[in-house]
């Protein structure tokens, strides 16, 4: 089965991913992107110093990546796993970078974003999508508190440049996700995280899954 950890940047999901993957038998965490991806690492770089023309082809590369690797890794998976036993918990998934192209490719004309769309629905394959999505909702006071907390050079040097682009994204994020949610038929919880510890929202996370999941 795979369950997906959803939500804003610095929400907390590789935390929680991690965390749900150590705690039930044969699962896994695919994570987003390694901290040593060269590719993602150098685009990320280039999208908060604010390199032109470059949004297209950066959403573009993640959704063909995270498309690949889902693929191969879920295969991989089963392989190891007679009878489907076990979670495949995924680190955020790949439609919610809809949601990211579609606050980056605001400022151009609508044919960029129109063009995204288009390679976006031809790509995304439903065999890609989670069985169900945990959104972990987060206010503007605790997106700038964790993600000073968990100290990415890259956020914090360019976070004042970039916090109009933080504020667009978060102000769209739960409202976007949950349209994505209701085309592709996934079920989704949502889960406020705002005056709850990491333990707290994993304990919640972790029962629901027991109780209504296994």
């Amino acid at each position: 089965m795979i369950i997906a950890i959803s939500g804003m940047i610095g929400a907390g999901k590789s935390t929680l991913s991690k965390k749900l993957a150590s705690s039930f038998k044969n699962s896994i965490v695919l994570e987003e992107f390694g901290e040593n991806d060269e590719i993602f690492n150098t685009y990320l770089k280039w999208i908060y110093k604010k390199k032109p023309n470059i949004d297209i082809s950066f959403q573009a590369y993640i959704i063909e990546y995270l498309s690949d690797f889902f693929k191969k890794s879920k295969e991989n998976w089963l392989l190891k796993n007679e009878g489907n036993k076990g979670f495949i918990f995924l680190d955020r998934f790949n439609l919610e970078h809809y949601i990211f192209a579609k606050v980056t490719l605001k400022k151009k004309e609508n044919k960029y974003f129109e063009a995204f769309e288009a390679l976006f629905n031809e790509i995304i394959e439903y065999d890609d999508i989670p069985d169900i999505a945990y959104f972990l909702d987060i206010d503007w006071f605790n997106f700038k508190k964790r993600i000073f907390k968990r100290g990415r050079e890259v956020e914090i040097k360019n976070f004042q440049e970039n916090e109009t682009y933080f504020q667009d994204l978060l102000n769209c994020y739960k409202s976007e996700f949950i349209l994505l949610m209701k085309k592709y038929n996934i079920n989704y919880k949502i889960i406020n995280t705002n005056n709850l510890t990491d333990f707290e929202v994993f304990e919640i996370v972790k029962n629901d899954i027991k109780n209504t999941i296994i």
